[in-house]
């Protein structure tokens, strides 16, 4: 007796795709563009963040900066990029050194605050008057 076995692969389809395939095939071709997209997106947003942040620290550093150049200054507005940036100014050095030995400090912590619509940023740095 001789048994004949035949193979058959049920998973191969020789006539080509079948409707079913193609729109599994689109499906997944729109949910790999649609995670792509977001990840797109989500890079645009914290790239703009970034941004506003260096702007930020950058503009409160040239803030203490000006503030050493000139003492009286309390406030002034940087550019970057696209952004006005706000520095608000605090803490006053003596105008004049004081005398050595007087007890008096040359020094102040001085304040930068840099704002940019409702984020803001704070920097903190001492200023000496020291005599020459």
């Amino acid at each position: 007796m001789v048994v004949s076995l035949r193979y058959r692969n049920y998973f191969i389809n020789e006539e080509g795709f079948s409707l079913v395939e193609a729109i599994i095939s689109v499906l997944l071709v729109a949910l790999l563009a649609m995670g792509i997209a977001g990840m797109v997106g989500t890079f645009a947003r914290t790239t703009q963040e970034d941004l506003i942040n260096v702007c930020l620290v950058q503009a409160a550093i040239s803030g203490i900066e000006a503030k050493r150049a000139n003492i009286f200054l309390n406030s002034l507005n940087v550019s970057c990029g696209a952004y006005t940036v706000n520095v608000a100014l605090s803490g006053n050095p003596p105008a004049n050194p004081p005398d050595t030995g007087s007890g008096v400090s040359a020094c102040v912590t001085v304040t930068a605050t840099a704002t940019i619509g409702s984020r803001s940023m704070i920097i903190r740095d001492k200023i000496c008057n020291l005599p020459a």
